[in-house]
């Protein structure tokens, strides 16, 4: 039996799982003060973060020692293919410096790799947020000194996708999905023959999500910058994390966003255009399936809530078959591909 250690650092808590080979043991969340969350990812959030983590194991009467794997979320390092990758010191060293801008996520392969070091077992990211399979025509902006790049919620995406190929009976690779994540950011992606040839990210582009900013009107954003004497670490904490759905209800939580819209009219007519930017967006990507889409699959935590389910499909069922995965599977996508790559089942990848 292998015994495999799964950490997920996320915007305002760790998650942390054990697995015995297939078999979920536990799953505890843990949520972090505001103060923490305000600090630097590197190195106090990082160790106030690794702290928590020992002290959950410990309560729940876990050895580090015990485990055969150490599997994190990775974050926003260097482009890569989809798969499962050993943790690496430039892995680390790349994490630790946001080569690709900082991230929780970034956080998740340095404590798999420091816990590695320290007490045994082989530590390994999967699918992490700079997964790079975007057509190069998809790249192509209006300047040519800028090009798109892909980041994204590659590791719950690519699960969701590979569960839609699952229920339609279909090779993964043989499916055309657009997959909608909706969280407190956003992506949507376009699957087709197995990789995620465009995509959409609300961190710099796409539709607004519950804290994201996403696209934004680029004269009228300068002159907010100005207006407001913002410096760039400014504007993008505003765009990343006080944007979206919270710059307009105050909250980041979907509960009462809902029954805020429910009381004041045009609060519901915010919260519409989150969902109709979100379908405005999915369907722009249409054109890459040619008029063949299997279905539109949407997951993330905002999914679950019953009003936006209701608009999604007011202004998407005409564009076909609509798929709910709510809440999000990259728990147990972390666990069971690094278990098939230690089985051989799976290529494990060097970074």
């Amino acid at each position: 039996m292998r015994k495999i250690l799964v950490i997920n650092p996320g915007s305002t808590s760790t998650k942390i799982a054990v697995f015995f080979d297939r078999k979920e043991k536990i799953r505890k969340t843990i949520y972090h003060e505001d103060d923490t969350l305000s600090k630097p990812l590197f190195p106090t959030q990082y160790e106030i973060r690794k702290k928590n983590v020992l002290e959950c194991l410990r309560k729940h009467e876990f050895s580090l020692q015990e485990f055969h794997a150490v599997v994190a979320r990775g974050g926003r390092l260097k482009p890569v293919k989809s798969g499962v990758y050993k943790v690496n010191e430039e892995m680390v060293e790349h994490a630790r410096n946001g080569l690709q801008g900082q991230h929780p996520a970034n956080i998740g392969v340095v404590l798999a790799w420091e816990f590695s070091q320290q007490f045994g077992g082989e530590p390994f990211t999967v699918d992490p947020i700079s997964v790079d399979e975007m057509a190069e025509i998809a790249k192509i902006t209006g300047l040519k000194e800028i090009k798109r790049n892909s980041l994204s919620h590659a590791l719950n995406m690519k699960a969701v996708a590979k569960k839609g190929a699952e229920d339609l009976q279909k090779p993964y690779e043989s499916c055309r999905f657009i997959v909608i994540h909706m969280g407190g950011g956003g992506s949507i992606s376009a699957h087709l023959d197995g990789k995620m040839v465009d995509l959409y990210n609300s961190d710099k582009e796409g539709p607004f999500a519950v804290e994201r900013a996403g696209n934004m009107p680029s004269l009228d954003l300068f002159d907010y910058i100005e207006r407001n004497k913002l410096i760039q670490e400014e504007i993008t904490h505003v765009l990343t994390h006080e944007a979206g759905l919270y710059s307009h209800f105050g909250t980041r939580n979907m509960s009462d966003i809902e029954k805020i819209a429910k009381r004041e009219a045009d609060k519901a007519l915010i919260l519409e255009a989150y969902v109709y930017n979100v379908s405005k967006y999915a369907c722009s990507l249409l054109p890459i399936f040619q008029g063949d889409l299997d279905a539109i699959l949407v997951t993330g935590g905002v999914s679950k809530n019953q009003l936006v389910r209701k608009l999604l499909e007011k202004y998407l069922s005409f564009a076909g078959k609509i798929m709910w995965y709510p809440g999000e599977f990259e728990m147990e996508a972390l666990a069971l591909n690094t278990l098939d790559a230690i089985e051989g089942k799976l290529d494990i990848y060097e970074y």
